[in-house]
Formats: structure tokens, sequence, C-alpha cells
């Protein structure tokens, strides 16, 4: 397939490549190939999930990297790998920058693992060009990003701020029934001490993370650089509908109970509201159960799955509110009853404008056309700017696509990624 990643593709756009001081194209193409190449599918995507072989593969080599650049390499209880590249006051809070590796099922190449890349590789820059910042940088490659193995998302981040307990690796398995806890024993980690010692967040400084767009604006526009202004706080919401089932043949139509007619009438409900809150709100039904599931019963058990988000704290609540009373609203009517679960409940964080200004200088400074967006998706930024200033760098998707084979960014854009990194990076560790 062409449309998937592969290093002559990349190489395709090198020549378009503007030269940067100790960031070199090509090496980024190599560790992006050897990279994608950990997993890869018979799609020509990625499947790699957290503390299996492939994750340990990928780390492998990112520890090899680091101690080529002379940094030392170390591993937290949750997994997450760290390098420190000292400052010249190195009492100071850090800056910490970095991503994560692992994948969703069949995804693509460019997704955590250039973020990850860009801030080894804007560190590394600043050794060869002997640059000594005054804040030390801290590179992190964080774990469980996606959450695909164990449907426990952003995990490492929250693990190393302190989110995470013991009871969290015990509640979550994966379809081989492995718990988290069993799995990163596996990988010669101590789960039990998952609670001790997380990073607290004054030794902190700010944050930064380089990221795909996932979307199409950048593109569509003809702009390289994404200023994130805000990442929209997730809410997940479980709707379960509860009527009666019945024989679909014997049962009048006035005498149903029948989950799978409200649970639809909920979903189409569900899309009008964000659109009565502002531009930046959505809602997503993504999954839904539906029990018995035969095609000659009326289910009487319906679950709905509802992810909805913006960067407004007062709107999202709002959005949060007006969808639970629907769902009410709904099973009164129609003679259900419905129970409601929030397991997930993500504050917006916005980006601090000093971060925001920093990016576009870099930008300016490259003459690279800009734009400032907010983030739909969660990240590990997300989760550290709940605690300290966090701040992403955005750059193009090719036609939007992101969580899938055909997912690319030119080289061209990876490297004045790069770049931006490198200047907001100094810029930050020198405040």
């Amino acid at each position: 397939m062409t449309n998937v990643f592969s290093k002559e593709r990349l190489l395709q756009d090198v020549e378009k490549c503007k030269t940067y001081p100790a960031i070199d194209p090509k090496v980024l193409t190599d560790r992006l190939d050897e990279l994608a190449a950990i997993g890869k599918t018979s799609d020509g995507g990625v499947t790699r999930f957290v503390y299996t072989d492939e994750e340990k593969q990928a780390k492998e080599l990112f520890k090899k990297w680091i101690r080529e650049a002379g940094l030392t390499v170390t591993e937290d209880t949750a997994g997450n790998l760290f390098a420190r590249y000292e400052g010249t006051e190195p009492e100071l809070p850090v800056v910490m920058t970095g991503s994560h590796i692992d994948s969703v099922p069949n995804g693509g190449a460019f997704d955590g693992p250039l973020g990850c890349l860009s801030s080894l590789m804007a560190i590394e820059a600043m050794i060869q060009q002997k640059e000594k910042p005054k804040r030390s940088i801290e590179f992190v490659i964080f774990v469980n990003e996606e959450g695909s193995r164990f449907k426990n998302g952003i995990f490492g981040s929250r693990a190393m701020m302190g989110e995470v307990t013991y009871h969290e690796l015990e509640a979550h398995h994966d379809d081989d029934g492995i718990t988290v806890a069993e799995a990163m024993r596996q990988q010669g980690l101590t789960p039990e001490n998952i609670e001790q010692k997380p990073r607290k967040a004054e030794d902190i400084y700010a944050f930064l993370e380089l990221h795909i767009e996932q979307g199409k604006q950048l593109e569509l526009n003809e702009e390289t650089i994404g200023i994130v202004t805000g990442i929209a706080g997730p809410s997940w919401h479980t709707f379960t509908f509860y009527g009666e089932t019945d024989h679909a043949g014997n049962t009048p139509m006035h005498m149903r109970k029948d989950t799978v007619t409200g649970a639809a009438e909920f979903i189409l409900e569900v899309e009008k509201l964000p659109r009565q809150m502002n531009e930046t709100a959505v809602a997503t039904v993504g999954k839904m159960y539906v029990y018995p599931n035969g095609t000659n019963v009326i289910a009487g058990k319906t679950a709905v799955n509802v992810d909805a988000r913006d960067i407004h704290t007062d709107t999202l609540a709002e959005l949060n509110e007006r969808i639970v009373a629907k769902a009410h609203e709904i099973a009164e009517k129609r003679g259900l009853t419905v129970h409601h679960e929030n397991p997930t409940n993500i504050p917006p964080v916005p980006v601090p404008e000093n971060i925001q200004t920093y990016i576009k200088q870099a930008a300016i400074n490259h003459d690279l056309p800009y734009r400032h967006l907010v983030s739909g998706a969660g990240h590990d930024a997300m989760i550290v700017g709940k605690y300290v200033p966090a701040g992403m760098i955005f750059v193009p998707s090719v036609n939007g696509k992101s969580h899938s084979p055909e997912e690319f960014t030119y080289l061209s854009d990876c490297v004045d990624g790069v770049a931006v990194m490198k200047d907001v990076l100094w810029k930050l560790a020198n405040e």
C-alpha cells in the first residue's frame, strides 16, 4: 500500500526539509522506521501495547539512543522511562518533555513516537551545539497512553503524578484475563510500589509535548505548526437502559419496553446537544451493548457509552448535565429505567499564554506558518497540565488520518516540529 508509512515514502520529502543545526532529517527517518517495524501489522500499521515484548523492544531502542547522547536512563515503578539533561542550575524545577510509544490496534507510526523523538532530538541538538540551559530538561516516555490493552489510558502520566492506586492495577485486565499488575510483574516491575514516590508538582516547572494534529486544519490551511490553546477534558459516561426482554413476534408494539429504541432516541439527542453549547463541545457514542443481542428478541437491557468533551469547564459541566437529564427523560417517557455511571471526568487544561507565545515566536523565527487550535483528543500533557503549566505543539496529519495505518506526516513537517520544540524548550529552561 502506498498510503501507509514506509521509509521510502518519508524520504520522498527530504529535499523539502529546512536546514537546522544539529537536526538531521535522515536520523529522524531511520528512527521512525526502526520504531514502525516493531509491532508492524500486515496492513502496514502498528500494534504495540503496554507491557508486551513489542513495547520492551521499542524501549530498548530509546535506551540505546539516550545512552548514545550521553544521558542516563532511569525507569519508575510504572515503567515510564526518563533521561535528564543537566542544566547549569540543577536545583531548579525541571522542564519536562516527551510523549508515548504504545499504539491503538493497527495504529500508525507517528502518534506518540514522533513526540518522543522530537523531544529527544531537540535535547540532542542542544548537546551537540554545547548549549547548556539554566534548568535541567527531563525527557520522558510515558507508558500506556492509549489504554488499548487494559482500557485504562493516559496511565503512565497519571501514575507519575500519583493518581494510580494498586486497586486499579488489579481491577483492569486484558482480553486474556491478565491484570495490569500481572503484566507489570512479567516485565520485571513491582506493581505493589505504584503508590510510592509520585512526582512532586513543585519539582516540574513546565511540560511540553509535540504531537500530530489528528485532524485536517493545518493541512487544509497549508500551515506547519499548531499552537494548542487548550486540551479538551473528556467525560466518559455509561448509560444502561433497563426494560423487558420479550419475544419479537408475539409482543404487540404498544406493549413493549424496548431498550434498543430508547437507546437509539438517546443517541440521536446526544448528537444534538453539543451544538447547543458552543463550537468546541463534542459528544460521541462509539460503543453500545445489547442484551441478549438476538435477532428475534426485544432487548431488555442496552448499555450506551458516551464520550463528551470541551475545553471550557463550565460548558463541559453543563453538557454533561444535559446528557444525563436527557437519558432520564427518555427512559421515563418509554417506561424504562436507566442507570448512569461516570468513571472518567478529566477537567479541560488551558495552555498558558507564555508557552503559546514561545511556540508562536519559534514558528515566526523559522518562517513557518502557524495556527492556534484546540486539542479535542486527550494526551499525557492533559494529565501533567492539571498540576503544572503544560503546552503542546501540533504538526500536520496527512488527510487528517490517525489511529490508522494511513497515519502519516511529511518529513519536512516532522523536522520543523523538532526545531520549534528545541526553541521552546530552550526558552522555558532559561526562565
